[in-house]
């Protein structure tokens, strides 16, 4: 799919926005494409609001939110969305917890009612809470003998001398054993409420329709507006550095720069260089790193844009007897490439193909449209920036690539970490 065809593709998105009298925000999209609706609750909570003490009490809540109510069982949630043919599931991130489930165009005001139950009737009960703790502590236990999943917590962790950005949404070990059971029902209390939540029902439905039902199911729940604190990480000024043993058969590199947040312009550079880097087989990194200097097994790159922040990282396993110190040399003469010298025409169309046709293809899904919608809503600074996303990454210049480079890819900026294996004692 070219440009031109893709962007002819992309209509703007067409959302019904009402915000309910006790703060719910409320976000329709209609889309007949096909019989399935996807009803989403994201709650304006994650693991930058929690603070030290209680890491992983957001994670940890979202576990128990499927442990029952004072209406349906610990077990009845997923009975009652498998019986109406439907699919469910929940996440937590860094700025969001998310509750969705997708079902049929005549059965979605299933999923309304067990939203605005879970809302606000939540019983968290000590003999369902100690198990599921247990559960999640395994999760934690699994994160800590991954020796990747260690890798990149540690990078976030030294990154970050200051941000929530450095704690894992899992949490530590530390506080998710002594987090109780009223840590986490007045966590709820706070946070899981109209005011702090969007709803968003995305698929086959008629708006209007769709509205009376969620004023019906959430309308009468009281809202408490949650003041969100906003902390800035202090200028990077040196580089960083560490070094982790884990039991690995190859070394592995990360280099990580301090970006923007998903509302600042040069996210839209730093999109296109991370597909011009490590996007396909012409990528540079593949062409150069991998294939003709083979001091490579693999390189790619991981451009996260948030809504206090971003970064952009690299991660790379060399070539067997290839020594990393080798590797890190050869990444950043990639990178220093990108800050004298412009790309060429041919890359830079092709990385926006890439990217222009990869976020037209997923907005097929209603689901995935609802999670676009409430990624952009929540983190990206409103639904109506994703409108304009793929306009700005057209009209990202040579230049434009050049100078973001320049910005961002410095050494004071930048944090480093080697992944070895343990030395045999």
């Amino acid at each position: 799919m070219n440009i031109l065809i893709a962007l002819i593709a992309f209509q703007p998105l067409q959302v019904e926005e009402t915000i309910l009298d006790n703060g719910l925000k409320v976000l329709i999209y209609e889309d007949h494409f096909a019989p399935v609706v996807s009803v989403q609750v994201h709650y304006r909570v994650g693991a930058y609001n929690e603070v030290l003490g209680i890491t992983g009490i957001s994670h940890l809540l979202e576990h128990m939110a499927f442990k029952g109510t004072t209406k349906i069982g610990p077990k009845e949630y997923n009975k009652i969305i498998e019986r109406a043919g439907g699919e469910e599931n929940a996440f937590t991130s860094t700025h969001r917890t998310v509750y969705f489930a997708n079902l049929s165009e005549d059965r979605y005001e299933i999923e309304l009612e067990l939203e605005a139950d879970r809302m606000q009737n939540l019983t968290l009960a000590q003999k369902e809470f100690e198990p599921e703790k247990g559960v999640v502590m395994e999760e934690r236990r699994l994160g800590e003998n991954d020796p990747y999943s260690s890798f990149f917590e540690q990078l976030d962790f030294v990154s970050y001398s200051y941000h929530p950005y450095r704690r894992p949404v899992i949490g530590f070990m530390s506080d998710l054993e002594k987090i109780s059971r009223d840590d986490v029902y007045n966590y709820y209390r706070k946070f899981y409420n109209p005011a702090n939540a969007v709803v968003i029902v995305a698929g086959s439905v008629d708006p209007v329709d769709a509205l009376k039902k969620v004023k019906k199911h959430f309308g009468k729940i009281p809202g408490r507006k949650v003041e969100e604190p906003v902390y800035a990480e202090p200028p990077q000024h040196g580089e960083r550095r560490f070094i982790l043993k884990r039991e690995v058969h190859l070394p592995a590199l990360a280099i990580q720069y301090h970006t923007v947040p998903a509302n600042n312009r040069s996210k839209y550079a730093l999109d296109l260089i991370s597909m011009i880097l490590s996007n396909g087989m012409s990528s540079r990194f593949q062409m150069k790193i991998v294939r003709e200097k083979g001091v490579a097994v693999e390189a790619n790159v991981y451009s996260s844009n948030t809504k206090y922040g971003g970064s952009f990282t690299v991660f790379a396993i060399p070539q067997v007897g290839v020594d990393i110190e080798t590797l890190e040399r050869e990444v950043l003469n990639e990178l220093d490439m990108l800050k004298s010298v412009y790309v060429t025409d041919d890359e830079l169309t092709k990385a926006k193909n890439q990217l222009i046709a990869r976020t037209v293809y997923r907005l097929d899904s209603s689901s995935w449209m609802g999670f676009t919608i409430g990624w952009w809503e929540i983190e990206g600074g409103g639904w109506r920036n994703f409108n304009f996303y793929l306009d700005e990454i057209n009209n990202i210049d040579k230049e434009a690539i050049l100078s973001t480079a320049k910005e961002f890819f410095t050494e004071d900026n930048r944090t480093v970490g080697y992944l070895l294996p343990k030395e045999e004692k």
